[in-house]
């Protein structure tokens, strides 16, 4: 019949519907929590980079004045240790690789959050097993490509109940 829709409702189980929505509820709790990270991270270089910057500074201007009581003389080799600590820390740590990572993965997984709704929302049509496994194998990839970063169990639990919340879940474990 022209104009009239027919659907095929056994093309997804009970199951893969499931799936499906876990998928998109994982999407978004994933990208907001490494959106979160990345923000923590940005913060986290910038403190640095500003303590850097201080101590640097006073050890600089202790260097360059006799200002100086006789007692405070160790504040001129503190100062320059701390500088140094503090930036050998920052390149330890490397947040900017760490901002760079949890930008990209907060895109990706935004991205596949978005592809299993759009799925969500046409999952009677004819190829929605085939864009399944599609997004399925996506998500092992993007899975595989955050181990690098470290695991902040109570930011991820806070997205978790905060997307959960806003698909409507009342009471969260």
């Amino acid at each position: 019949m022209p104009g009239h829709r027919r659907y095929n409702f056994g093309v997804l189980s009970e199951l893969q519907q499931k799936d499906v929505w876990e998928g998109w509820l994982g999407g978004e709790i994933r990208a907001d929590y490494f959106g979160d990270m990345c923000g923590r991270y940005q913060f986290q270089h910038k403190l640095l980079t500003w303590m850097t910057l201080l101590f640097s500074s006073g050890a600089a201007a202790t260097l360059m004045t006799d200002w100086l009581p006789r007692g405070l003389q160790w504040v001129r080799p503190v100062l320059a240790l701390l500088a140094a600590a503090i930036s050998f820390l920052a390149v330890l740590q490397q947040y900017l690789r760490r901002v760079t990572e949890c930008a990209d993965l907060h895109f990706r997984w935004n991205r596949l959050a978005n592809e299993y709704k759009a799925l969500w929302d046409d999952m009677y049509s004819s190829d929605a097993l085939g864009r399944l496994r599609a997004l399925e194998e996506k998500e092992a990839e993007l899975s595989k490509s955050g181990t690098t970063l470290p695991n902040n169990e109570r930011v991820m639990r806070k997205w978790q109940h905060y997307v959960q919340r806003q698909h409507g879940f009342s009471s969260v474990a």
